[in-house]
C-alpha cells in the first residue's frame, strides 16, 4: 500500500485510505497460523508541516493451530494502526523522536502495517481457555476424550526416593 505525500499534503481534512492486502511473510514466518487474510485496512492520514499522521484499523480472519491440542480454530485478527512520518533527514531526529523518517515522495506501508498484524498476534494461540490439551502419555486429545493414562512420571533418578513414601 502506497501512500503519497503530495496526495495528502493539500487536502486539509485528510485522506482515507481503504484496502484489503494479503500478507504472506506472516504465514510463512509463524507455524501457528494456517491462514490469514485478507485484512482489511482502513486509514486515514492527515498532514501537519513536514509530518504525515497515520492512524486506523487492521482487521480480518485468521485460522490459528491450538498450541495445547494441535486442533485449527478460526479467530478475527484486530489491530489498531498509528505511526507518524517526517521528511526530514534521519540525522536531523533526536534519539527521542519517535516519528519515522522518509526520503521521497512515497511511502510503503506494508512493512510497517505488517509488523502490527505480528504485534497483534497471540504469544500461544488456544482454541478456548479451558483448553486440556494432549496427554502426555498417549497423545489423545483430552478435549474430544477421557484419558485413563496415569500422567505422573518419576525422575529415574528419584525412584528410590518415591519408595520410601510410597512402601508397597
Amino acid at each position: 500500500m502506497l501512500l503519497r505525500w503530495r496526495d495528502v499534503h493539500d487536502k486539509p481534512n485528510g485522506v482515507e485510505l481503504y484496502d484489503s492486502l494479503e500478507f504472506p511473510n506472516v504465514l510463512k514466518e509463524n507455524r501457528q497460523i494456517i491462514s490469514l487474510g485478507p485484512i482489511d485496512v482502513q486509514l486515514h492520514v492527515e498532514a501537519v508541516s513536514d509530518t504525515l499522521t497515520v492512524n486506523g484499523n487492521l482487521k480480518g480472519p485468521i485460522t490459528y493451530r491450538c498450541s495445547r491440542c494441535l486442533t485449527d480454530f478460526q479467530d478475527e485478527i484486530a489491530a489498531p494502526f498509528s505511526e507518524q512520518f517526517v521528511r526530514v533527514p534521519p540525522d536531523e531526529l533526536d534519539a527521542e523522536d519517535e516519528r519515522i523518517p522518509v526520503t521521497g515522495d512515497a511511502i510503503d506501508l506494508d512493512p510497517y502495517l505488517e509488523q502490527e498484524i505480528l504485534l497483534a498476534l497471540p504469544y500461544t494461540p488456544v482454541c478456548q481457555e479451558a483448553c486440556a490439551g494432549l496427554c502426555p502419555v498417549c497423545g489423545i486429545n483430552r478435549n474430544e476424550q477421557v484419558c485413563t493414562c496415569k500422567a505422573e512420571r518419576i525422575d529415574p533418578r528419584l525412584a528410590d526416593l518415591a519408595k520410601l513414601f510410597n512402601p508397597e
